[in-house]
Parts: C-alpha cells; sequence; structure tokens
C-alpha cells in the first residue's frame, strides 16, 4: 500500500472581527451570523462564523505562493464552521501529480477542504443558468438578508454584479494570479448570493465546485436548481467568469419558545400564585419556557441573561402583558458576576431553576477534550455549588428550592458530547451530597427528553418532546415542595 502523502503546512490565520467586517464590504455578504455576537450566540455554533469563502480565498493564496499551475477545478467543502478568533492551521497534500488538497484545520479538525485540480478539464455544463434568467430577480441592493420560503426560491433565476475585483487582488495577489481578479470578485459573489439571498438568512454554505469560464462580462448568474426538504437542501447552479454549482442548508431559525397564551392554556389559575423565583438562563430556551409557566401560574419571576438583553427584554415584555404574573430581567454572566454582587435578596425566593450554560456542541478533533470539560465543569459544578452556598447563607431560616436541569445524554450519549455528559454525571452526584450538606436549600436534578432549544436545532429534522409537557411537572413539583417544607 503506498505511503499517504506528507502534508506541508502552509500557514496560519486567525480571523478577527476586523476581518468580518473587511470580507462583508468586499463581499456584500453581512448576514448576522458572520457580524453579529448577539444574533450568532442563537447559531448551534453558539459563536460568529467566519465567511466560508474567505477561508476558501485564503486556501487559494497559499496554494498559489508554491505553484505556478493554472487552475482546472476547483472543489471545496465546508465540513465544519471556523469561529471568530479561531486559529485556523492551512497545509497541503499532493494527492497525484495535478492534484492539490488543501485543508484548513482548527486544533486538528478539518474544517475547509479545498481539492485544486490543475490537470483535467472541466466538462461542458448541459445546464446552462443563462437560459433561466429571462425573468430573473436582481437584489444587488440588499442592507438584510432575504429570508423566503423554499417553494419561492425553486425554480428562480437571479443575476448579482460583482464586486471590486481589485480590492479583493490586493488582498489575495497570489490568488488574483491563478485566477484573475474578476474570478475572485466572482467567489466572493457566491458568499452574497448564499448569506443574503439564498437560503438568505438561515443559511449553511455547505460546498462549491467552480471552473474558471471564458466570460468576461461582469455579472454572476444563479439559478436555484432544486431542494431537497428532507436534508433542507438547496442545490444552485451558476455562471459567468467562473461555473459550478453551490450546495447549502437552510439551517432552523431561532427556536421559538411557546406562547403565554398556550403556556396558560396548561397551566392551572393562580397555582404559582404568591410565589417568586429566580430562573438563570431565563432569556430564551428552556428557561424562558420555565419563565413562562411561572408567570401563568400568577408568580413572580426574574429572568437572567449574560448577553441578551432584547432577548430578556422580550421575555419580561409578554409576561408583563399577558398580566397574570410578573416578570422582571437581570444582568447576571456566571463567568463575570458574583451572585452576591447583583441586588437579589435570596430570602425572598422560593425557587430557583438553573438554565445558565455554555454552548453545548462544539467542533474537536479528539474524543476527549480537557479545556471543553473544564468550561462544563465550571458552570455546571462549580458555579451550580457557588449557587447554592449563596442561597443557603442568604436564606436567613427559609426553604429555598433549587432545580438543575440533567439530560438523557448521560445514559444515551451522541458522538461528540463525551465531555457534556461527564460533567452532567458530576452535577448529579454534587446534588445528591449538597441535599446531606445544606439546611436552607434542597436541590431536584431530573434528566430532560432532547427538547426545541437554539442548543438541540439541527439541520435534519429531528422530533422533540413538548417544553411545557417536560417542564411543567417540575416547576409544580419544586412548589409543592416548597409547600411542604
Amino acid at each position: 500500500m503506498p505511503a499517504s502523502p506528507i502534508a506541508l503546512r502552509l500557514g496560519e490565520r486567525a480571523f478577527a472581527q476586523v476581518d468580518q467586517h473587511w470580507f462583508a464590504a468586499a463581499s456584500g455578504d453581512s448576514n448576522p451570523m458572520h457580524m453579529d455576537p448577539v444574533a450568532a450566540r442563537r447559531l448551534l455554533t453558539g459563536h460568529q462564523l467566519v465567511h466560508g469563502i474567505h477561508t476558501l480565498l485564503w486556501a487559494l493564496d497559499l496554494w498559489r505562493r508554491d505553484s505556478s499551475a493554472a487552475l482546472s477545478t476547483v472543489e471545496c467543502e465546508f465540513s465544519n464552521p471556523v469561529n471568530v478568533g479561531d486559529t485556523v492551521v492551512f497545509s497541503r497534500r499532493d494527492e497525484k501529480p495535478g492534484q492539490s488538497t488543501i485543508v484548513a484545520a482548527v486544533e486538528g479538525l478539518a474544517c475547509t477542504q479545498v481539492l485544486i485540480d490543475t490537470i483535467e478539464p472541466e466538462a461542458a455544463s448541459n445546464d446552462r443558468v443563462a437560459e433561466h434568467i429571462a425573468n430573473a430577480v436582481r437584489p444587488d441592493s440588499l442592507d438584510t438578508p432575504l429570508a423566503e420560503p423554499p417553494i419561492a426560491q425553486v425554480g428562480r433565476g437571479y443575476v448579482l454584479r460583482l464586486g471590486d475585483a481589485d480590492w479583493l487582488a490586493r488582498s489575495f495577489p497570489n490568488a488574483a494570479a491563478a485566477l484573475l481578479p474578476k474570478r475572485l470578485a466572482a467567489l466572493a459573489t457566491l458568499s452574497r448570493f448564499v448569506g443574503m439571498v439564498c437560503p438568505g438568512l438561515n443559511s449553511v454554505f455547505s460546498s462549491v465546485r467552480f471552473a474558471p469560464s471564458a466570460d468576461a462580462g461582469k455579472e454572476m448568474f444563479f439559478f436555484v436548481k432544486k431542494y431537497d426538504d428532507r436534508f433542507r437542501l438547496f442545490i444552485i447552479s451558476f455562471e459567468g467568469c467562473i461555473r459550478g454549482e453551490i450546495r447549502a442548508f437552510l439551517r432552523p431559525p431561532p427556536q421559538e419558545q411557546p406562547s403565554m397564551q398556550d403556556v396558560a392554556a396548561k397551566v392551572r389559575p393562580g397555582e404559582f400564585g404568591g410565589t417568586r423565583s429566580l430562573v438563570l438562563g431565563g432569556s430564551r430556551g428552556l428557561g424562558e419556557t420555565v419563565a413562562k409557566i411561572v408567570a401563568a401560574g400568577q408568580g413572580d419571576v426574574t429572568v437572567s441573561y449574560a448577553s441578551g438583553a432584547d432577548d430578556a427584554q422580550r421575555v419580561a415584555g409578554e409576561i408583563n402583558a399577558f398580566g397574570l404574573g410578573r416578570c422582571t430581567p437581570l444582568k447576571l454572566d456566571l463567568e463575570v458576576d458574583g451572585f452576591h454582587e447583583v441586588g437579589i435578596d435570596a430570602s425572598l425566593l422560593d425557587a430557583v431553576y438553573y438554565f445558565a450554560t455554555p454552548r453545548i456542541f462544539r467542533k474537536k478533533g479528539d474524543l476527549f477534550d480537557r479545556g471543553l470539560f473544564n468550561e462544563f465543569i465550571t458552570f455546571y459544578v462549580d458555579r451550580f455549588s457557588a449557587l447554592c452556598a449563596w442561597l443557603e447563607t442568604g436564606a436567613q431560616g427559609r426553604q429555598i428550592k433549587v432545580y438543575l436541569p440533567s439530560t438523557v445524554f448521560i445514559s444515551d450519549r451522541p458522538k461528540g458530547m463525551t465531555e457534556y455528559a461527564m460533567a452532567k454525571a458530576a452535577a448529579e452526584i454534587l446534588v445528591q451530597d449538597l441535599n446531606r450538606s445544606l439546611k436552607n436549600v434542597s436541590v431536584v436534578a431530573s434528566r430532560l427528553p432532547r427538547l426545541a432549544t437554539d442548543q438541540t436545532a439541527s439541520i435534519m429534522k429531528i422530533a422533540t418532546d413538548s417544553n411545557v409537557d417536560a417542564l411543567l411537572p417540575v416547576v409544580r413539583d419544586l412548589n409543592r415542595r416548597a409547600a411542604d417544607a
């Protein structure tokens, strides 16, 4: 068996916020997932994402630095996201004569893979995109991404003007020598099309295959060939000074929790009346649903948030407008703030719900990541223990009930969830010992099924249990225990 080709390290790059703004201006792709850290926290990754085409341009530029060959075809797969701040290491493998693979990896995990062919000519396409542009849409002046339903996009043609080719060529001179500046501008236009037009707002760029074309025009033509609802996958043809095919996913939008009206329909009138609760991480997700359950039963609730002030204000506004319980938002960053510093009187609380969490799903190259495990332990063990100690001291003889959500992932573990499951298991052990030692605080933990949140959203359609049906018994149990204390 022949030995695998040796990977040659080409360089590394850490993309910062200034790079995001630069590429957004150069390409016209200002999708919030690239530009807004607060909006991006509602992605599955929880972080701002580097534009995939920006990573591709770096890969092409580094490849051309050591090669004078002409490009025939390029196939690029964006297999894992690159977050702003990640250090991306670029390496090259020459699989066979005329072919090179450039890999952009973060901590050993391949994120972008670029196959460059300099020999085989691109076969002529039978699907001429220009044939579909008689009534094409020309969305060149978009300030915000479109979010049209797939049924409105399939079968539609689009035309986009190229951006400033010289601007890109100055930043990627080697790639410009291989492709010509206008083709760099065409690649940037692909980013604008996916991020701003189709799929648009909720897009994930999956892959692109392209070849240089003799077209000398300053426009790119796109045709949305197909949408596969099973995988939320668009297949898009394009042509201009480059031609080829894009594959892009329609990712789920931020997960909306049930409305106060829907929650109140399942809660008995006044069943939580007179109670005061604190929901840590209550600005969205399961914490938001718990806050609505408490308020629907005429309890008063404070919801904490670390960065999503707008979300917390939205939740409080919806609850207060409904006119049953009252809701107050509270800024509390568990990585920075001490509980005694945020102005809460623990002696006034009946129940505390701990839904604060870091991002659950992460990309990683190894089976076990010590840094990731430590991050989960900090949230689920260290900070939770500190919360219970603060409540025990501040209770002033009052009995306070605390809920810590655990997960079925401990026993039914998806791939890549080792650190998360280990930390949650450690938290369950902590709960047992806290209940042995604390006098004023009692802790309840239960393993929740997979529920609909930003953390569990998936490109694939996955059935989840009802959030209200799963959490209403939890709130009732805590309040029953408080009444019995």
